[in-house]
């Protein structure tokens, strides 16, 4: 999902005006928004353990009625026992839908019971040993309550440019364990349960009826209804199963390798176009990367609530639907679900982040492959790694204190940034399209994904995965020194990670003079590093220049200059540090006296960028430049007095 993406219902509710759709279009806010930020009791994986058996295919044959918020039809389960002695069949199904009948035929149904909340008990005999097969079809009708503030199903009424619509969406926030699905369709939440899907939607004709799999005919019953026709033929969980019926149009992007088709509102038609663009695009790239896209059919259903990443058709939120490509992260999240969750899901929810986290770190892998280098490196920073940072160090990735946060989604995605840059690109793409592979419809964990990559990287990565999933928390926090004098290696190099907890890593850095380059390396801080006699004399130096690490870095720099037991004599600009530089720099200068003193930024072009003036006092004064809202470059600081001025070249590398 998105991320699993989700929308604060009520704020769903109230976007009815275009006066507030066009507010909520904001890229920074529309990612807040997007969030799945409500607060929710956590979940323990394998909590529904009365499931003895392994369903092979449900087939659902379900009316739907928008005007009553009703729903009627049947589901047939077929399934194979992995215990002796099964008589009882356990499912889930909410209590406000009526159950008219279940029969079987290949065993006698003695009867059905509905003991528990939401629960369902049929009786067969024969009792089923390991590997025998039953094939059951339970009837019901009624109207589905609500079990979840996000998921489940729902049904509201024409507002606005939004027409008349019942969807489903697969995992609850606040169910335990999460999925959904029991709101409609009997089932069960056992994620190593894999099944095929086949249905057909009964709906008003002039509706449009979405369901997993390939489309595959209609049929019209000259009653004022039509039934749409899906079958999936691979594999999935329950909870990646949905339904969305409203008046849609379908725009179709590409007609095979696979079907490309979304599912979209007639007043929302021209935004789609533009919208969906991208799509086609990252489908080959993702399939190129990770191996190819298996299912038959791809596209998105615009719906109310938020994003879910549904077996071959994600339920898209419908606001995020706009003429422009401020959207083209949640896309890329959603699309790479059919990979990562969908195609290899996880085996416990303790291990969540192989979903979230692969499937945000894609979203930075869409904005490589889609838009551009640029693009990519600019997301990791400014989107990624501060969201991570801001999660705080309060639960490790593997088994977090809370699933629907920035530690599994955002901390998750930069870890595998880390991993990149750690195996290299050949080798972990390499891994991830084994991955996929070996865990083909079927279901992984950390374990089984570290394995992989070890295998590949033909070294062990226990201290990568230990840093970041399993034990660490939180980031290094670098403070980063550098001093010494004038003789040919006189200057010094000292790194020390700060955080609570020690991260080892291998990291890049780059040694500037003036702006300039001088030379690359790279090196390894476990804790604290000491570099001596450092060739070329840099006056600064930037660590991990190319943005691969999670972490802070502190800089300070005390290259000659006056004594501290002196005042200074002169206005002396000491260094304007670091530079190259991103986004902040701090400008460092000495004043022999107090005096009015102020700076001035202007880029190549000579526009002024910021300005500041103040006061300085007798000896060394610092002014921080924050420049988050320029683009990179070269920018010319001037600092000066009402006397005299000095210049420094200074470099904003993005």
């Amino acid at each position: 999902m998105i991320y699993k993406v989700f929308i604060i219902l009520i704020l769903a509710i109230t976007a009815g005006a275009e006066e507030w759709h066009d507010r909520f279009v904001d890229p920074d806010l529309s990612r807040d928004l997007l969030r799945r930020n409500c607060r929710l009791p956590r979940f323990r994986a394998l909590d529904d353990s009365l499931h003895f058996y392994d369903v092979q295919k449900i087939w659902s044959e379900l009316s739907v009625n928008l005007d009553s918020s009703k729903i009627e039809g049947s589901a047939r389960i077929a399934l194979t026992s992995t215990a002796n002695g099964l008589s009882t069949i356990d499912l889930r199904l909410v209590e406000s839908l009526a159950i008219d009948s279940i029969v079987s035929s290949t065993h006698k149904v003695t009867s059905f019971t509905r003991v528990g909340t939401d629960s369902l008990q049929i009786f067969l005999m024969p009792a089923l040993s390991v590997g025998d097969t039953a094939d059951v079809t339970i009837y019901y009708r009624g109207r589905p309550s609500i079990i979840d503030a996000w998921g489940g199903m729902r049904f509201a009424q024409t507002n606005s440019w939004r027409p008349q619509i019942c969807y489903t969406l697969g995992d609850g926030l606040d169910l335990e364990p999460p999925p959904a699905n029991y709101a409609w369709l009997p089932s069960y939440a056992d994620l190593n349960d894999k099944v095929q899907w086949e249905i057909l939607l009964r709906v008003p004709e002039d509706k449009v009826g979405v369901s997993a799999g390939a489309r595959l005919d209609t049929m019209h019953h000259g009653d004022g209804t039509v039934t749409w026709h899906y079958r999936l033929d691979q594999p999935v969980s329950t909870y990646l199963l949905f339904i969305s019926v409203s008046d849609y149009l379908i725009m179709t992007q590409r007609e095979s390798g696979p079907v490309i088709e979304n599912f979209v509102y007639p007043l929302r038609w021209d935004q789609a176009q533009v919208h969906f663009e991208p799509v086609p695009q990252c489908v080959d790239a993702f399939s190129s990367a990770f191996g190819p896209y298996v299912f038959d059919r791809f596209g998105y259903n615009m719906t109310r609530n938020g994003d879910m990443e549904h077996a071959t058709c994600v339920s898209h939120y419908d606001a995020a639907v706009v003429n422009g490509r401020n959207y083209d992260w949640l896309l890329f999240h959603e699309l790479a679900h059919q990979w990562w969750g969908n195609w290899v899901t996880i085996a416990d929810w303790r291990d969540l982040w192989l979903n979230e986290g692969f499937a945000t770190y894609c979203e930075a892998l869409g904005m490589e492959w889609v838009r551009g280098e640029n693009d990519f490196r600019s997301y990791v920073r400014n989107d990624l790694q501060p969201a991570a940072r801001n999660a705080g160090s309060g639960s490790t990735i593997y088994d977090p204190s809370y699933y629907w946060g920035s530690i599994v989604y955002e901390k998750g995605a930069c870890v595998l940034h880390m991993l990149r840059w750690v195996m290299g690109d050949t080798l972990f793409f390499t891994a991830l399209r084994a991955y996929g592979q070996q865990f083909a419809f079927a279901n992984a964990t950390t374990a089984d994904f570290q394995a992989i990559c070890e295998a590949h990287h033909d070294s062990t990565l226990q201290w990568f995965f230990d840093e970041w999933v399993f034990e660490g928390t939180g980031y290094p926090q670098y403070r980063v020194s550098l001093w010494g004098d004038n003789s040919p290696f006189g200057h010094h190099l000292h790194i020390v990670d700060e955080s609570a907890f020690q991260f080892s890593m291998p990291m890049e850095v780059a040694y500037y003079r003036q702006g300039t380059l001088l030379y690359m390396d790279t090196i390894d801080v476990d804790g604290e590093l000491l570099i001596e006699a450092l060739p070329g004399l840099p006056d600064s130096v930037v660590l991990d220049p190319n943005g691969w690490l999670l972490k802070t870095v502190q800089y300070g720099i005390n290259l000659p200059s006056s004594s501290p037991d002196q005042s200074p004599i002169d206005f002396t600009l000491t260094s304007a540090y670091p530079n190259p530089f991103n986004p902040t720099i701090t400008v460092s200068f000495e004043s022999p006296i107090v005096q009015p003193i102020g700076m001035r930024a202007f880029n190549i072009g000579g526009q002024l960028v910021y300005a500041h003036d103040g006061v300085a006092v007798p000896g060394t004064n610092q002014v921080l430049w924050n420049a988050s809202a320029q683009s990179s470059g070269i920018y010319l600081i001037k600092l000066f007095t009402s006397t005299e001025s000095q210049t420094v070249k200074a470099v904003l590398l993005r």
